[in-house]
């Protein structure tokens, strides 16, 4: 019988980067995002259209080496003490991230390209209008922000489980994405006979 794969506890260093990374850019692109909103519209709406587009574009360029290194079995098992409905909630909470992590920079892209005019992004190059429509820009914004609205609530979301595992259950869950978090290992073994 071959030997049996120790059970992953943390994420390591890819994990880390990945998911801290992700999250930058994807603060980034919305606090751009937000700043944009109260702009008037004009040429320097356009420019710092531009600019969000270039961050939500990174953002959907993070999310697909995150979902490869997910699919390949990159994160920690979660425990079995865990109750059903904690692990119902946290995997459909990070579902519905990859899912806006996804959908924000698709719908922000048909909302900026269906625009009659180019949008330069940092004076280097522009993204051509594609499909000239008011009702595509007006159906991308639409769903645009309907994602941000659903991105903030899975944020906060994400935000309160983080808080009720290192508060609340202190059972080293978040210590896997937060180092300074991290219980030692003997602690986490006297936890888990215990």
């Amino acid at each position: 019988m071959p030997p049996q794969k120790p059970e992953k506890t943390g994420y390591g260093a890819a994990g880390l980067i990945l998911h801290w990374g992700t999250a930058l850019l994807f603060l980034a692109a919305f606090l751009l995002g937000e700043n944009m909103e109260d702009m008037a519209r004009g040429p320097d709406k356009v420019s710092a259209m531009g600019v969000h587009l270039f961050f939500g574009a990174l953002v959907f360029v993070a999310v697909v080496p995150r979902l490869a290194w997910r699919l390949i079995g990159g994160i920690p098992s979660t425990p079995a003490a865990m109750p059903w409905w904690e692990r119902w909630s946290a995997s459909a909470v990070h579902l519905g991230l990859y899912a806006v992590m996804i959908g924000l920079p698709v719908t922000g892209f048909l909302a900026a390209t269906s625009l009659p005019v180019p949008v330069p992004v940092f004076g280097l190059f522009e993204v051509p209008p594609l499909a000239t429509s008011p009702l595509l820009h007006e159906a991308g914004e639409e769903a645009h922000e309907f994602l941000v609205g659903l991105a903030v609530f899975l944020v906060i979301f994400h935000v309160i489980g983080t808080v009720w595992h290192i508060v609340i259950r202190r059972d080293g869950i978040a210590g896997r994405m937060i180092p300074f978090l991290a219980r030692p290992q003997s602690e986490q073994a006297a936890s888990k006979a215990a």
